[in-house]
């Protein structure tokens, strides 16, 4: 209730007025600590998410090198942690695999920035037209079902990276296709690169049971060079990138045809909303259980100005990432300034030739980080269950919502040539869905108003 929420934050404002003084210094510190440990998760979760993107290394290096102090300075969450992540990815891989531009092309990383300063000003545009509630009132089975699907393709996608191998034939044009035929020919798979995969997937699966900051995702990254710079096989490694500040000016998105511009357009702006939900989720998420003070309109600006940096940095699409703001959380963070510390580490990581450090990094351990990443996503959702559980004998309420969900799966899971194609038509349906309901419900008020009027002149006549 309302009236709970507004008592929630006059308890979290009372408790920080009683921890000021001694108990800023304790805060200024946790904030150092928190932002230095989020750090070493979010460079490796970057690399693996331009994996993903097929921008190469150093895209999403500079995203995440750009992306985090504009959202400290500027944000609501105290918590939201921004950075390049997975359904911000595989929308950028197919919007310009379906231009036809070659993977980790020069052209094919710059249209990742354009992406990144449509969805930059499309979110500021849509702060400034305090639109944010809007935004974050779409229909929750039609996101879950999208996200859920979305969330299977990015895991399918990562099962060649994890292999060490590529699918053949007919099944190979689709994500889940070619991970069933992967799956169904170990033969063809790369014995050290899948071992590679599954040692990091036990290491991030069991790295909370040693502690809860136990950084599993650097550990793993760290274990992967030591193997590859002593010569054991495990596949294919990223290698050593480096950054000449000075040639970050002009943008290399400035230098993108007039033509790839406007074909970039539609994807971008659905790349600004559709991406952006899924930090809004969080942050409502912890607004309503800890009082955490938010405001979406803010934050879409703050996201916007954070995704504008990196696409001028020539880095992709960023947006609120659940795993590290978790991560960041149990790592102690107390303040906006935790975030701040964890950009500024990753851009010392950038003009210090940090990036000379993934000479040795596995493709293994990258896949098998995003992997990991969404594990837990891979469930169907509440709205989703009752597919499974005597679905006929459901309330309509429920069948409705878990037929949305699942037709917007199937869309999802079928859409071209774009991702987002699939929330469109599973939005149309819900759309239809919605339509027939009123009238329905319509239909049912006009036949009882009948029946009564009738009953009523009935009655008269006797």
């Amino acid at each position: 209730p309302a009236a709970a929420r507004v008592s929630r934050r006059v308890a979290v404002a009372a408790a920080a007025d009683a921890d000021s003084g001694a108990g800023s210094q304790a805060t200024l510190t946790q904030d150092i600590i928190a932002g230095i440990s989020t750090a070493c998760v979010a460079m490796p979760q970057s690399c693996a998410y331009a994996l993903l993107a097929g921008t190469g290394v150093k895209c999403a290096v500079m995203a995440a090198a750009a992306s985090s102090i504009p959202c400290a300075l500027l944000g609501s969450s105290r918590y939201l942690q921004v950075g390049c992540l997975s359904l911000g990815a595989l929308l950028t891989r197919g919007a310009l695999v379906n231009l036809g531009l070659p993977l980790a092309s020069e052209t094919y990383v710059a249209g990742a920035a354009v992406l990144a300063l449509y969805a930059g000003a499309t979110r500021v545009a849509c702060g400034f037209a305090r639109l944010g509630n809007v935004m974050t009132s779409l229909p929750v089975p039609l996101l879950q079902g999208f996200v859920s699907a979305a969330t299977w393709m990015v895991f399918f996608s990562q099962v060649p990276a994890m292999v060490g191998a590529s699918a053949s034939g007919p099944l190979a044009g689709h994500f889940a296709t070619a991970a069933f035929w992967l799956g169904t020919h170990p033969g063809t798979w790369h014995l050290g690169t899948a071992a590679m995969a599954a040692a990091t997937f036990v290491i991030m699966l069991n790295g909370m049971k040693i502690h809860k900051l136990f950084p599993s995702a650097l550990v793993c990254c760290v274990l992967g060079c030591v193997l590859a710079f002593n010569g054991l096989d495990i596949g294919g490694v990223v290698g050593a990138i480096s950054v000449d500040v000075s040639s970050l000016w002009p943008p290399a998105a400035f230098s993108v045809p007039p033509e790839l511009l406007k074909a970039l357009a539609v994807p971008g702006i659905a790349m600004g909303v559709i991406t952006y939900l899924e930090g809004a989720a969080v942050c409502r998420f912890w607004a309503d259980n800890d009082g955490e003070p938010w405001d979406s309109n803010k934050e879409l600006i703050a996201q916007g100005v954070a995704n504008i940096c990196s696409g001028l940095a020539g880095g992709m699409n960023v947006a609120g990432v659940i795993s590290r703001s978790s991560f960041g959380i149990q790592a102690g963070a107390k303040t906006r300034l935790a975030h701040g510390v964890t950009g500024l580490c990753l851009i010392l990581f950038v003009v210090t030739g940090g990036g000379a450090l993934l000479a040795y990094l596995p493709k293994a351990v990258l896949g098998a980080l995003v992997g990991c990443g969404v594990l837990p996503l891979l469930a169907p959702t509440g709205v989703m269950k009752p597919l499974f559980d005597n679905f006929l004998a459901q309330p309509w309420p429920v069948k409705r919502d878990c037929l949305i969900a699942w037709v917007t799966v199937a869309f999802t899971f079928t859409a071209r040539p774009t991702l987002d194609i699939g929330l469109y038509r599973g939005a149309a349906f819900a759309a239809f869905v919605f339509v027939l309901e009123k009238l329905y419900a319509r239909a049912d008020t006009l036949k009882e108003e009948a029946d009564e009027k009738a009953a009523r002149e009935a009655s008269a006549s006797e």
